[in-house]
């Protein structure tokens, strides 16, 4: 049986050649890139997930649309995706409390957001395997984590093995 995962993704490079605010970035081209590239590699090592908490920023809405909307045909699949606040801008204690009540008893789970929060939530995330985790997760970077249990509430991640660190440049 497959072990319960959560996928931590940063949002793709975004676009600092228009005057939007920081909460309005698109992505540039090398970030549209990126989302190619990962999709396709997530897609070789994780199942559809479950659900997904996706910062509300624009840069991270895209790069969710980027990387999972190929997936599938019916996008009416994407219910369970959650446009969440604390993912910009909360701390590292919030995120962790979103992610056991959203994630818990689910297979797979992800999460888009920023840094530098994500960078030390990752941290929290695992207790084995940890020296693969980086310390500063790059755009478009992800990190798989399986888990002997979802039940992420009385865990709290104790049982969580580092499973893979991908990104982009790896693949080009």
């Amino acid at each position: 049986k497959d072990l319960p995962q959560i996928i931590i993704i940063r949002h793709a490079k975004s676009d600092w050649s228009s005057f939007n605010s920081d909460f309005e970035r698109g992505l540039n081209e090398r970030g549209y890139r990126s989302c190619e590239i990962i999709s396709r590699e997530l897609k070789r090592r994780i199942n559809l997930p479950d659900k997904f908490l996706v910062s509300p920023a624009k840069r991270a809405q895209l790069t969710f649309e980027e990387i999972f909307f190929s997936w599938i045909q019916n996008k009416s699949n994407f219910q369970s995706t959650y446009n969440e606040d604390i993912l910009y801008g909360g701390s590292k204690f919030d995120i962790l409390n979103l992610i056991k009540q959203n994630f818990s008893g689910i297979q797979t789970g992800v999460v888009i957001g920023h840094n530098p929060v994500l960078s030390e939530l990752i941290n929290d995330m695992a207790f084995k395997n940890k020296k693969i985790l980086p310390s500063n997760l790059v755009t478009a970077g992800c990190i798989i984590f399986d888990y002997e249990s979802s039940d992420y509430v009385n865990s709290n991640f104790k049982d969580g093995v580092v499973k893979e660190y991908i990104f982009p440049r790896q693949f080009m």
